[in-house]
């Protein structure tokens, strides 16, 4: 049996939503994330999950994610990648994922460097100062991967200088981090335009980067052309969070995984129906964006934000991989031990 046909058969057994059944109360079910344009169509409830009662709350990812990580505040949530599968590995995630990857985006342009640090290319990042929000923090674990893959740059030929530790680290001691000093007001971007680190990942340009000062620039002077080489070198797009169910709501009610994950393809695909529009139809206020998204859908496919495990099982796998590289996870986790069951045929 197939897991839809696995998933029609648990609708039915469960009580759950059915083609042709008679209309029954909904479950309700609480789900925090960002109002991200592919899930808006959820927000104004132009797609609901059947069966479910949703109440989409829209919170940046500093709240839901966290907040579910420390108090499993929500029935379901957004939830960042390296977090999720280092929690999964130790059995201490009350959560199962499904399919849905809210955030990705290439870590290429998230490269920071104070260029009083003789900083030039990947290789001079050996034996200087690298500040991160976290070291499992989803883009440090893929920016960590490429630079290792791709250009031979080691984690352990680094000093690594952590804005937080949310979950604990064990790391060999050939791993040299630390805890930024807290309580005195400074953030990472303070600390590279003071020079006490050299180079800074993140996965949002910090507002002092903004018309900042000349001397923080990006590692990559050209980060778009290199991120295009590296999709089409490796087909991957790097995922940055997913969405978590509770095991327990998801153990009494298995039906509901597989219908939040077709209400959110049918709210995706609402948004590439608004970005199709062209010329004076335009839905989004950034001028020529559909002859930028003619140039996304030549590189990127049609479908260039996929949602399921099929499409991205080598993104996914990859990611694992780097974790276990990374000593943030002890052992080799498959795909499948990450997804709810009823989604795995997706």
């Amino acid at each position: 049996m197939t897991y839809k046909l696995l998933v029609i058969s648990l609708l039915v057994v469960t009580g759950g939503p059915s083609k042709g059944s008679k209309p029954m109360s909904k479950l309700p079910l609480t789900l925090a994330c960002w109002d991200y344009d592919r899930v808006k169509p959820l927000m104004l409830k132009q797609v609901e999950p059947e069966g479910i009662a949703l109440n989409l709350l829209p919170y940046a990812p500093d709240d839901s994610v966290w907040r579910m990580v420390r108090g499993q505040e929500y029935d379901a949530s957004e939830m960042t990648m390296g977090t999720y599968v280092l929690l999964r590995s130790l059995g201490q995630a009350p959560y199962i994922a499904i399919p849905v990857f809210l955030a990705r985006f290439f870590p290429h342009s998230g490269i920071f460097v104070n260029t009083k640090s003789n900083i030039h290319e990947p290789a001079d990042l050996r034996g200087k100062k690298v500040g991160a929000p976290q070291y499992q923090m989803t883009t440090a674990v893929w920016t960590k991967g490429i630079l290792q893959h791709d250009y031979g740059v080691m984690p352990e030929t680094i000093s690594w200088y952590l804005g937080r530790a949310e979950v604990g680290l064990d790391l060999p001691p050939n791993i040299k981090w630390q805890l930024i000093p807290q309580g005195t007001g400074k953030m990472l971007a303070d600390l590279l335009i003071e020079g006490e680190l050299d180079a800074l990942f993140m996965p949002r340009v910090p507002p002092k980067f903004k018309n900042g000062p000349p001397h923080i620039k990006q590692l990559f002077a050209n980060p778009r052309q290199l991120e295009i080489e590296y999709y089409k070198r490796t087909g991957i797009f790097p995922i940055m969070h997913c969405v978590v169910i509770k095991e327990s709501l998801y153990r009494e009610n298995p039906w509901i995984a597989f219908s939040l994950y077709r209400a959110f393809c049918k709210a995706r695909d609402i948004c590439y129906e608004d970005l199709d529009q062209t010329l004076e139809g335009l839905k989004y206020m950034v001028p020529w964006l559909d002859i930028h998204m003619n140039d996304v859908r030549q590189i990127l496919g049609k479908d260039f934000w996929p949602y399921g495990i099929k499409a991205n099982r080598k993104v996914l796998e990859t990611f694992i991989e780097y974790m276990l590289e990374q000593h943030l996870i002890k052992k080799k986790l498959s795909v499948e031990e990450l997804f709810c069951e009823t989604t795995l045929d997706t």
